[in-house]
């Protein structure tokens, strides 16, 4: 039987049960669902919250990678994802010892090298750059799966494992904050039937808010960062070996 994994508990499960917190917290402060079903089993109640805390965890797991495969707004906005090529450029000050070993794979892979130094990628056309930004893609997906399947990516995965945590976290946030704004929005219209929250409370709750979608945009980025200097330092010294 596969373990509930740390990717598992930071990607999926902890993500929804922040969403569920706060969506409990908005629930108390506008008297949006006054029905309360409570079960006399507290390992019931528990489950339950667990059951619902994994699907909206999955749902903003989900969620995220449509939003950053389909969209351009969200990136340009947020900038929680960058491409592993500009990544991988980013890191120039390491290219002279990994290109020569990462290109004898590109060469079996593509039959071309994919990896360039900033300078050197500078020179290249237009179009060429593109093709090598795609290849890159491409060679990052398979060094995953192959370290994936040679059981040597753990620590890689477990930094991808707090970059998703704070991309999920964040997704929430944007989510309970636009849910807010609308219910404080409402809330002024007499016949919406929602409680008019104590200005003072609502107002820390959307700070809070904004403080934890701030520092959690601020750490996926740096974790994205992280995770990809860590794969490709595990795929070279894999292939060294080898």
């Amino acid at each position: 039987m596969v373990k509930f994994s740390l990717y598992d508990f930071l990607g999926l499960l902890l993500p929804g049960v922040i969403f569920l917190f706060f969506c409990n917290t908005i629930n108390k402060l506008y008297g949006l669902f006054p029905l309360q079903v409570q079960s006399v089993d507290w390992k019931i109640n528990v489950g339950i919250s667990l059951c619902f805390a994994l699907i909206i965890g999955a749902t903003l797991y989900a969620s995220n990678f449509y939003l950053v495969n389909k969209t351009k707004w969200y990136n340009r906005l947020f900038g929680m994802y960058k491409h592993v090529a500009d990544l991988y450029t980013d890191m120039n000050f390491r290219h002279l010892p990994m290109n020569e070993n990462l290109n004898k794979k590109a060469q079996d892979w593509f039959a071309k090298d994919v990896f360039y130094s900033k300078e050197n990628l500078d020179q290249l056309a237009d179009d060429e750059r593109k093709e090598i930004r795609e290849l890159q893609d491409a060679y990052y997906d398979r060094m995953y799966y192959e370290l994936e399947y040679e059981e040597k990516n753990e620590q890689p995965k477990t930094i991808q494992s707090f970059y998703y945590f704070f991309r999920q976290t964040a997704l929430a946030c944007i989510s309970l904050l636009l849910l807010h704004s609308v219910l404080f929005a409402l809330s002024f219209i007499p016949c919406s039937c929602l409680n008019s929250p104590d200005t003072s409370s609502a107002l820390w709750l959307g700070a809070i808010l904004l403080i934890i979608l701030f520092i959690s945009v601020r750490l996926a980025r740096w974790y994205r960062k992280f995770m990809t200097m860590k794969m490709y330092w595990a795929y070279f010294t894999h292939i060294q070996k080898n």
